[in-house]
């Protein structure tokens, strides 16, 4: 029996992941990436059950879990000596890892599969019939996936989305060393006024850093970080913001995407391509994973494609944008936030953590699954 064909737009995080979820199933997928080499652009990011659960499928989790770290818990601090919410994780599973590693093991992943990773091949044209053109070639594929991010090609010629939405506050990332008298096991999230800082242990000698605060913000945006800026606002974190180095950090500002279709004809788009999000709940690549490999069982099960796309749709759309909007309003709720009304706010997040409903959708969210028991 002729294997069916995939092209799959994008060789990021969530171009790998389908790749190797469709290759898995027989499936003769080619992988366009328009630069010259795989790269993965940021420093730290956390995988939970919900991905997790894929890598071990595709048979790549144990090489990523020997550079990841296991977090057990987590905090938000409003003020010195204070959290607004304190969650343990108990048995299930959340690590951080490099976002370099992450991806160089989902691209070996997908390789070992029998993915064809095609570098230089910027997509120029696609269509809803299937037609696909490169810079070199024309192609005909039984299925197109853009998994090419927020300014998606494929989004926007398949009329499923337009631009993305840039917002108003972004976030510069850094690694640092980390110290003996850094948490080992917890995420902490420090919120003051517009700004916020993210620690996250990466591995017994390094420590990721976040710092997020509006765009019109001119020294919190400020690259090389300015760190007197930052420690005035977090004097409890002097020591932290002491180890960035002046050529360190990377920012960008956060964006979002809105769609209200997945697929047309024989096109699908995932991953930023199709709900572009800040990383409020670090559910942008956990739910790309995990719905690249609900695309594929689903294709499995159902031999007309129409109705797998679909189905696969009805199924994971819903919830995908129930993430998004939580994200989205999280942001919203920080760095919009009349500065005034900062005790109020603090006030509506300690209900919200307390409350068991929405304690329940929170987790549930935060997690990328429904029902966490």
């Amino acid at each position: 029996m002729k294997k069916r064909n995939a092209h799959v737009v994008g060789a990021g995080i969530a171009g790998l992941a389908a790749a190797g979820c469709l290759a898995q199933r027989n499936w003769a997928v080619t992988v366009h990436e328009r630069t010259a080499e795989l790269r993965e652009i940021g420093a730290g990011i956390g995988i939970k059950e919900n991905s997790i659960q894929v890598m071990e499928e595709l048979g790549c989790f144990d090489a990523i879990l020997q550079c990841a770290h296991r977090i057990k818990d987590t905090f938000i601090n409003d003020r010195p000596g204070h959290h607004l919410r304190e969650t343990s994780y108990g048995p299930e599973r959340v690590y951080t890892v490099r976002r370099q590693d992450l991806h160089r093991e989902l691209a070996r992943a997908a390789a070992k599969w029998g993915a064809d990773i095609r570098l230089n091949s910027a997509v120029t044209k696609v269509s809803a019939d299937g037609r696909i053109s490169t810079s070199d070639d024309d192609y005909t594929a039984d299925l197109i996936i853009g998994a090419d991010g927020l300014g998606s090609t494929v989004r926007m010629q398949s009329g499923l989305g337009g631009p993305p939405k840039y917002m108003n506050s972004g976030s510069t990332r850094v690694l640092v060393p980390r110290r003996a008298n850094d948490l080992p096991h917890t995420s902490c999230e420090y919120w003051r006024g517009h700004k916020r800082v993210l620690l996250m242990p990466m591995s017994e000698d390094t420590l990721y850093v976040c710092l997020s605060s509006r765009e019109d913000d001119r020294r919190g945006t400020a690259l090389p970080v300015d760190r007197d800026y930052w420690r005035a606002g977090f004097p409890e974190l002097a020591d932290v913001f002491a180890r960035i180095l002046p050529d360190q950090g990377t920012h960008f500002a956060h964006g979002e995407v809105r769609v209200r279709k997945w697929h047309n004809g024989r096109i699908a788009i995932i991953g930023d391509a199709a709900h572009g999000q800040p990383p409020n709940l670090g559910q942008g690549a956990g739910m790309a994973i995990y719905n690249a490999r609900e695309l594929a069982e689903e294709l499995e099960r159902e031999g007309n494609l129409e109705h797998a796309l679909l189905r696969w749709e009805q199924k994971h759309l819903r919830f995908s944008q129930q993430v998004q909007n939580w994200s989205v309003g999280w942001e919203h709720f920080m760095h919009r936030w009349p500065l005034a009304l900062e005790p109020l706010r603090s006030k509506i997040v300690l209900a919200i953590a307390k409350f068991p409903p929405t304690k329940r959708h929170w987790r549930n969210l935060y997690r990328g699954r429904r029902n966490v028991p």
